[in-house]
């Protein structure tokens, strides 16, 4: 009786969140091909965030896993060992609008794709998710 008073009194409130911030609220589904940029989420607690990039990228989406996270790849074609959460990512707007397929930036067939994302869902949460911001804060 009380558990579910309190499940519905959360669900009112998720409800009331999303109504009251409804125009503030963006859900970014990226197709395979988009470019994004990536938030480089591992300066801001650093002191000398001032002269660090706040975004990392542009680099293309190969595949939206199915909790969510991304896969995305460099823009020489290298892979991202790394899993992506949507909330870090944003979309780049380009000069020109060329569309370049994911199969000839990375070089792998669509099964090789495929079995690269389900074979990276079963170990996905288990990353530390400031892993990836590491290696791309060098370059």
């Amino acid at each position: 009786m009380v558990h579910e008073k309190i499940l519905k009194a959360r669900y009112k409130s998720a409800q009331h969140f999303e109504e009251t911030y409804r125009s503030s609220l963006i859900d970014f589904d990226f197709a395979a091909g988009a470019l994004v940029l990536v938030r480089n989420s591992r300066t801001a607690m650093e002191l000398n965030r001032k002269s660090k990039p706040r975004y990392l990228g542009p680099m293309v989406v190969v595949r939206r896993t199915q909790g969510g996270s991304y896969i995305l790849a460099e823009l020489t074609g290298a892979i991202s060992k790394t899993r992506y959460a949507a909330f870090r990512l944003l979309p780049y707007h380009p000069r020109t609008h060329a569309s370049i397929p994911v199969t000839s930036i990375t070089g792998l067939s669509e099964e090789e794709l495929d079995m690269m994302t389900h074979g990276a869902e079963d170990a996905e949460g288990t990353d530390d998710p400031s892993e990836g911001d590491a290696e791309l804060s060098d370059a």
